[in-house]
């Protein structure tokens, strides 16, 4: 159940940081400030640069301040699943008061001592997520306070991170001036806030396209069964139009976004684009279709190396089909390329808040629902990892405890680890040579590339 009040999320990554400060009020999220800049200090979803990141968050905050009108002190941060780790773990209590009455107290000390769990050095807990408690025998319970029992357990999921990452995150939005009051684990909460109950419980996978790395989460039964990182992105993309066509990124990133498409089949043979080229004082032109090539060629590397994985785990099995989110899932064609490759059920999620209608704003406004939702259980479990007593706020409404049966237990893997990472900048599989002059017969009538045209800012915001 949602709890009333103010929730800022904070989205680091590579091109852009992202700041949204929501409203929740009787279960409705109404999003009052969001401010967009330009990243710094940040590679592939890593912090890599302090100052500089510090710096840049620093100013997303002040304008989403501005925005929204008032002050903003805590933020939930958002955590890439870089060497994201998942392990199942229980604990088991007897419950001390006279009444035999399990209260907040117990469900904390329950859930420390899952946290008993051997680590090692190198990584920390980020977050414990309860999956049943157990009241004297009696399985599939959500919430157990006020109920009566002699012995508590408690079966849940420990995530683990590099404390390095950890670390280094917390210092920066400190370095920030900004305290971090949740570190949530990003494909976490765009899988349990972008997917909808039926897609959460029979299974989906959630493809995250962003600038410096795509990022894959699947969940079923209500559980984050899979995640992976894959260290190429958008930028990947901009990368190979500025070396095959020798021209600037900043160029190549505004025909991506004006004139781009990952569907060769709709685009044109014969309406061209002119190029400013590195060594030419004239520009070249380029063809609608040579474009698409380009940019085709490194997507479908991306996905066709998801796919791989996906069929491994016989996730894309999953009823739920794939759902692409991000700033790169925004290009023309890429749902259709997707849906050419994974041969399921491909739709881009689309944002129905006001104002930010954009895939691109996915990661943030998932951090801020997944708070903001979060049941008084979760605040307890997360405040026992934590150690911070601001996390055990109550919320404001309170369902009565309920007993429901547990699904099956799923085969999954636990052991998350990313992809082996890409060293430097991979050229595209071949390299795309000019194309013939001859006007193709068109399917059908399309406007003229100039009343077609994009904007690259224009897309940003309704």
């Amino acid at each position: 159940m949602a709890r009333n009040g103010f929730f800022t999320g904070l989205d680091i990554g590579t091109s852009s940081i992202k700041v949204l400060v929501a409203e929740f009020i009787k279960g409705e999220m109404n999003v009052i400030g969001v401010s967009n800049v330009e990243s710094s200090g940040v590679k592939d979803g890593i912090i890599v640069d302090i100052e500089a990141a510090a710096t840049a968050i620093k100013s997303a905050i002040e304008q989403a301040e501005e925005k929204a009108g008032i002050s903003i002190e805590r933020v939930n941060v958002g955590l890439p699943a870089n060497h994201l780790q998942i392990e199942p773990t229980q604990g088991m209590i007897p419950v001390p008061s006279e009444s035999k009455e399990i209260k907040d107290e117990d469900v904390d000390s329950v859930v420390r001592s899952a946290l008993t769990k051997s680590i090692t050095p190198e990584r920390e807990v980020i977050s414990l997520v309860p999956e049943e408690f157990i009241v004297d025998g009696f399985q599939g319970i959500r919430d157990p306070r006020g109920m009566m029992g002699i012995r508590l357990e408690m079966r849940g999921l420990i995530y683990t991170g590099p404390s390095t990452i950890l670390h280094n995150l917390r210092k920066t939005v400190e370095r920030a001036g900004i305290k971090v009051e949740n570190i949530i684990i990003t494909p976490l909460a765009m899988a349990k806030t972008v997917l909808n109950e039926g897609e959460r419980e029979f299974g989906a996978t959630v493809i995250d396209m962003g600038a410096g790395q795509t990022t894959v989460a699947s969940m079923r039964a209500q559980e984050l069964q899979y995640t992976n990182i894959y260290p190429e992105g958008g930028e990947y993309v901009t990368k190979d139009i500025s070396k095959v066509l020798k021209t600037s990124m900043q160029i190549a990133e505004a025909l991506k976004f004006n004139f781009g498409s990952a569907d060769m089949a709709t685009t044109s043979l014969t309406e061209t684009v002119p190029v400013e080229v590195v060594g030419s004082e004239e520009p070249i032109e380029v063809t609608e279709r040579y474009l698409a090539e380009i940019i085709s060629a490194r997507i479908r590397h991306i996905l066709e190396r998801i796919k791989q994985d996906l069929v491994r785990g016989r996730l894309l099995e999953l009823p739920g089909g794939v759902i692409l989110v991000g700033g790169g899932a925004i290009l023309p064609g890429v749902v259709e390329l997707a849906q050419e490759i994974f041969q399921t059920n491909v739709k881009l999620h689309v944002p129905n808040q006001v104002g930010i209608r954009n895939p691109m704003f996915a990661n943030v406004i998932s951090l801020v629902e997944y708070v903001g939702t979060m049941t008084e259980v979760d605040i307890l479990s997360q405040g026992a990892v934590s150690g911070e007593e601001l996390l055990r706020r109550k919320p404001v409404d309170m369902g009565t405890p309920s007993m429901t049966v547990t699904a099956p237990e799923l085969n999954r893997s636990y052991d998350v680890k990313p992809s082996r990472a890409v060293e430097s900048f991979q050229e595209p599989d071949y390299i795309p040579q000019p194309l013939p002059k001859e006007p193709a017969a068109p399917k059908e009538a399309k406007p003229k590339m100039g009343e077609r045209m994009r904007g690259v800012f224009g897309s940003l915001f309704d």
